[in-house]
C-alpha cells in the first residue's frame, strides 16, 4: 500500500519524503504497464461499433478508449448530453429505439430511476474485479465504474492564528473562525461571508451538498430544525450561491495553490484575510479527491498545497454504466462494460472532481497518494434519494426565491356581504 501524505496541524497537505515518493511512482508505472499489457488481445476486425451515451461532466479516459479498440477492433461512437437528466430524458424518449448500446455516467440520485423504469438490462461483467464496499448493485442492474466523496474544502491559511508574543494578549478582531468541520459551520456567525456553494437548481454537485443537507437536517422528523430552516439561515450569513461547480471551485474559491510564506514582513505575520484575498473566498462544496486535482495544475509534484477538506459531512455519490434495454448491439456494450471494469480503464478514471476508481486494487496517482483526503462519507439510500430530490431541488428555489425576494404576500381577505331579506 501506498504511503499516504502528512497533514500538519494547520490542515495544509505535505508529501513524503523524495524515496517514498519514488516507490510510490515506481509502483505505479509498473501496475500500468501491466495492465496495458493485459488489455492486448485478438483484435476482432469485422465488430461493429459500440454506441456508448454519457453527459459532458463524465470522463471517459482516452488511452483505455484506445486500448478498448486496439485489442478487440471494436471502434467507441460516444454521444454527450448536457447533464446527467439530459442522458435519463434521451434513454426515455428513444426507448422504441435506443441511440445508444451502453449507458454510463448514471449517479446515486438516478441509479434506482433508471432500473426501475427498465432503462438498463443486467449484465454480469467478465472477470470483475473486487468493488470498493458499498457500491454494487442488486442482481447486477447496472456496474459500478467509480465515485466521488463530496465534501467542504477549505484554504488552511485562512484559518491560521497570527502569531503574537507570549505576554500578548489576542485581540478578538485579528483572530480567524475555527477550522471548518463540516456543513452545520456554514450558519456560525464566525464563518459568514465566507462560504462559496454551487447552487442545486443549476448544479449536478450543488444537488450533492443539498443531499447531505437533508440527511443532516430532515424535514421529515419533528425533532430538529428542518433543512429549508437551515438553509434560510445559511443565505442570511452570507453564504453565496454560484451558478456552477466550476464557478465555485475555480474561480470563487481562493485555495488550490501553495501555501503562503510566512511570515511575508515582520510586522505583517498573518496576511490571509478576506481582504488580502481580493473578493474570492476561503471555503466552497467540493470533493476529498480535490487537493489531487489541484496539484495537476502545479508545475511538477508541489512539497504541499494550500488546500484542506473538512471531516465531517461528506457523501459518497457513485456512478455507475449498465447495458441499455432493447439496444442493437447489447453483446458489444458488454464488452465495453468489460472494459470499464479493467485496470487500464480504471486507473485513468482520474479527473477534475477528484473522482475515484470502483475497485478497490488500482493504484493511486502520485498526486492522489500524496494530497488525496481519507474520509469517512455518508452513502446514500439511491431509492430514497431518487424519490426525493426532484422535491426538495424545488423546495430549495423556493426558499432562495423567498430570500432574495421576500416570502408572498398573504392571500387577501375577502369579505362577502349578502344583502338581507
Amino acid at each position: 500500500m501506498a504511503e499516504s501524505a502528512a497533514r500538519g496541524g494547520d490542515g495544509v497537505v505535505r508529501r513524503p519524503t523524495p524515496a517514498a515518493r519514488l516507490a510510490v511512482i515506481a509502483a505505479g508505472i509498473a501496475a500500468v504497464g501491466a495492465v496495458v499489457l493485459a488489455a492486448c488481445g485478438t483484435p476482432d476486425r469485422g465488430a461493429a461499433a459500440v454506441r456508448v451515451l454519457t453527459h459532458r461532466d463524465f470522463h471517459l479516459p482516452a488511452v483505455a478508449m484506445e486500448a478498448f479498440t486496439e485489442s478487440t477492433g471494436i471502434e467507441v461512437v460516444v454521444f454527450r448530453e448536457d447533464t446527467p437528466g439530459d442522458v435519463i430524458d434521451l434513454m426515455e424518449r428513444s426507448r422504441a429505439h435506443p441511440v445508444a448500446d451502453v449507458v454510463i455516467g448514471v449517479d446515486t440520485l438516478d441509479l434506482q430511476h433508471v432500473i426501475d423504469s427498465g432503462l438498463v438490462e443486467p449484465y454480469v461483467p467478465l472477470a470483475p474485479g473486487p468493488l470498493v464496499e458499498g457500491l454494487a448493485t442488486d442482481d447486477h442492474s447496472m456496474t459500478p465504474v467509480s465515485y466521488i466523496d463530496a465534501c467542504l474544502i477549505y484554504l488552511p491559511s485562512f484559518y491560521v492564528v497570527p502569531q503574537r508574543r507570549i505576554d500578548e494578549l489576542p485581540e478578538a478582531a485579528t483572530l480567524p473562525p475555527p477550522l471548518p468541520q463540516g456543513i452545520d459551520d456554514l450558519v456560525d456567525p464566525a464563518h459568514s461571508g465566507t462560504v462559496v456553494v454551487a447552487d442545486p437548481a443549476s448544479s449536478r454537485m450543488g444537488m450533492y451538498f443539498l443531499v447531505t443537507l437533508e440527511r443532516l437536517h430532515p424535514s421529515r422528523i419533528a425533532e430538529g430544525t428542518p433543512w429549508p430552516q437551515v438553509l434560510d439561515e445559511m443565505l442570511r450569513w452570507g453564504v453565496e450561491l454560484a451558478p456552477t461547480w466550476e464557478h465555485a471551485v475555480f474561480e470563487r474559491f481562493a485555495g488550490g495553490g501553495p501555501p503562503p510564506q510566512r511570515p511575508i514582513s515582520e510586522g505583517d505575520p498573518d496576511p490571509v484575510t478576506l481582504e488580502s484575498l481580493a473578493g474570492r473566498l476561503p471555503m466552497t462544496w467540493g470533493t476529498a479527491g480535490m487537493p489531487s486535482v489541484y496539484a495537476q495544475y502545479q508545475p511538477g509534484l508541489p512539497e504541499s498545497l494550500d488546500v484542506g477538506v473538512a471531516p465531517n459531512d461528506c457523501v459518497r455519490i457513485a456512478f455507475y454504466a449498465g447495458v441499455v434495454a432493447g439496444a442493437q448491439n447489447q453483446s458489444l456494450g458488454g464488452r465495453f462494460i468489460d472494459a470499464v471494469g479493467q485496470p487500464l480503464f480504471q486507473f485513468g478514471i482520474a479527473d477534475r472532481f477528484g473522482s475515484r476508481p470502483a475497485r478497490n486494487d488500482i493504484v493511486a496517482s502520485p498526486e492522489w497518494n500524496f494530497f488525496g483526503a481519507d474520509v469517512v462519507p455518508y452513502r446514500p439510500d439511491p431509492a430514497y434519494v431518487g424519490a426525493n430530490w426532484k422535491q426538495w431541488q424545488l423546495t430549495w428555489s423556493q426558499v432562495v426565491r423567498n430570500f432574495a425576494t421576500g416570502p408572498p404576500p398573504p392571500e387577501p381577505e375577502v369579505t362577502v356581504t349578502l344583502p338581507s331579506s
